[in-house]
């Protein structure tokens, strides 16, 4: 059969092929060197890891040791003679703290009293709550002076609760009282003192001095506190 003429019988191309070989390809992969960087980086951490536990171990031994040399420097003797005197101290120290006393109290007594009042009997109790109670017989000049002298009382604040009760009018003119008030700790116990300031004059109430008793009653009364 013969090959008609529009098909060509060569299939040779027109044009030259191309000869030129590709170039491989000499670039440096940025991946492998990141992932070098960050292997490097993970051995170094370990590796300085490592390195600061030997350490830490090697001091906390060199301690041990240094502790255990000053523990059997110690005489056990010596050790329980401090332990006995601590005992001792604190022992004291808790006698001290709840020792009551009664000077501060006294002290306040002869600030707060007037010139124009008397005491003729105390009785001081002490309570749970490291307060006391104190319960006291006396007389005033007039109710004037009964007056002052509670006013002067009601300043104090370690005095709380004055209760003046059983006010008799003598034959004399004077006022016979019976006083309850509680004290503040701070009066009575060593822990909780404080020093007492003298009062300026300004701040006592001003009454009359009280007369001297009269002969007759000189040996049923004592003297002022």
């Amino acid at each position: 059969m013969a090959i008609p003429p529009t098909i060509p019988t060569s299939f040779v191309p027109k044009q030259p092929v191309s000869t030129g070989m590709r170039r491989p390809n000499s670039g440096v992969n940025i991946f492998l060197i990141i992932a070098g960087v960050v292997v490097g980086i993970v051995v170094f951490g370990a590796a300085a890891t490592f390195g600061y536990k030997l350490y830490l171990e090697n001091v906390r031994d060199a301690k041990a040791a240094e502790l255990q040399s000053a523990k059997d420097a110690i005489n056990e003797d010596t050790i329980e003679g401090f332990i006995r005197l601590r005992n001792r101290l604190e022992s004291a120290s808790m006698l001290l703290n709840q020792h009551v006393y009664t000077s501060q109290f006294f002290d306040v007594l002869e600030e707060r009293t007037l010139q124009s009042v008397r005491f003729s009997s105390l009785t001081l109790s002490t309570l749970e709550d490291r307060s006391a109670e104190i319960q006291m017989e006396g007389v005033a000049r007039s109710f004037n002076a009964l007056a002052a002298q509670s006013e002067s009382f009601a300043n104090e604040k370690r005095i709380k609760r004055a209760i003046f009760s059983s006010i008799t009018v003598n034959t004399t003119g004077s006022v016979s009282f019976d006083l309850t008030a509680e004290l503040d700790p701070k009066l009575i116990l060593a822990s909780e003192a404080t020093p007492v300031q003298p009062l300026p004059e300004s701040t006592l109430p001003k009454a009359e001095p009280l007369a001297q008793p009269a002969a007759t009653t000189t040996a049923t009364t004592t003297p002022a506190l």
